[in-house]
């Protein structure tokens, strides 16, 4: 069965989800197999070296003529009006010690490292990413572009999250993927208005094979929250940027997002973190709990302009709650 055919929509056809594709360095070719091989094959892929040397993958950079179309608006938007807590937050507390001065106390293991291996090139590449709580406690949220290539590309191979990673430190082991799914515009359209307006993900996970169960039970799931107008608010961001300690540690950023809008798509931006590639997928919450190190997820790393000046990540508009509901039955 090719990676293809396990391909589907979700019922309102804005998402995609794929069985995750697993590299085969014997063959040489990416198969889809059971949870259980899956699992077992992309642990052993990830080998300590592969770890350490792995890419942080460049969050997209917008283009000059991209930039030029950006409008810097203060006012919220009258659509969307009403926000939605879709999920709530769950889970045990656990943290890590932080790497630099912020609101943030509690460097929470609800986030973590993604690794995954490109098809386009065979290269191994960082992203971000953090456990979201679910029905299923199997939930990964990240960027689309952490998942799948967008226009013209493929699926990502041998996906893995690990929780609270530090310096090659696995505490909570590592959650392989069963199933990736994002929307439809960032495949279709990859690296453009229109696609970063999509550019966020949902994985569906394994239980992991070191004896830790399932993901949200073991590190706790952030909850998530769609819709509304909210464009500027307070958050804090987490990611293992690579411009910083080479990506081996978790870095937070505080502070007050503002709107950007470009051909027709709104969305949150933020100034001063300087989070570079390996940031991507990284989760922006609201409501963050130093407590509990968790809080609601309202978006994710998207893109970045002006080198790291500025961040972007996509509005959480009410298709991302569908997708959630779709990614919850994906197991």
């Amino acid at each position: 069965m090719t990676i293809e055919d396990q391909a589907r929509l979700d019922p309102a056809g804005e998402t995609t989800a794929s069985l995750a594709p697993v590299y085969d360095e014997n063959t040489g070719r990416a198969h889809v197999m059971s949870s259980v091989t899956a699992d077992a094959a992309i642990a052993a892929y990830w080998t300590e070296e592969r770890i350490e040397s792995a890419i942080p993958l460049e969050t997209p950079t917008l283009s000059a003529s991209d930039q030029q179309q950006i409008v810097n608006q203060s006012t919220q938007d009258a659509k969307n009006a009403r926000a939605e807590v879709v999920s709530t937050p769950s889970g045990p507390v656990v943290s890590l010690m932080g790497v630099q001065p912020a609101t943030v106390t509690n460097w929470s293991h609800t986030n973590g490292k993604v690794l995954f291996r490109n098809a386009s090139d065979g290269k191994n590449y960082i992203c971000s990413g953090s456990a979201l709580n679910s029905g299923s406690k199997r939930l990964v949220a990240t960027a689309g572009h952490c998942v799948h290539g967008g226009k013209g590309k493929g699926w990502h191979q041998n996906w893995v999250f690990i929780p609270g990673y530090d310096k090659g430190s696995a505490p909570h082991g590592k959650f392989t993927a069963y199933t990736m799914r994002t929307m439809n515009d960032w495949i279709n359209y990859g690296p453009e208005w229109r696609g970063f307006n999509s550019d966020v993900a949902f994985v569906t996970t394994n239980s992991s094979s070191t004896g830790k169960g399932l993901v949200v039970n073991a590190v706790g799931g952030h909850g998530l929250i769609t819709g509304g107008s909210e464009y500027a608010w307070s958050t804090d961001m987490f990611g293992y940027p690579g411009n910083l300690q080479s990506g081996q540690v978790m870095y937070a950023c505080s502070g007050g997002t503002g709107k950007w809008s470009a051909s027709g798509y709104s969305f949150s931006r933020i100034t001063g973190c300087g989070f570079g590639g390996g940031s991507s997928g990284g989760p922006w919450l609201k409501s963050y709990n130093n407590s509990s190190g968790q809080g609601l997820l309202k978006s994710v790393t998207s893109w970045n302009t002006d080198g790291v000046k500025w961040l972007g990540a996509p509005f959480f508009r009410e298709d991302v709650r569908t997708m959630y509901t779709s990614a919850n039955n994906d197991w």
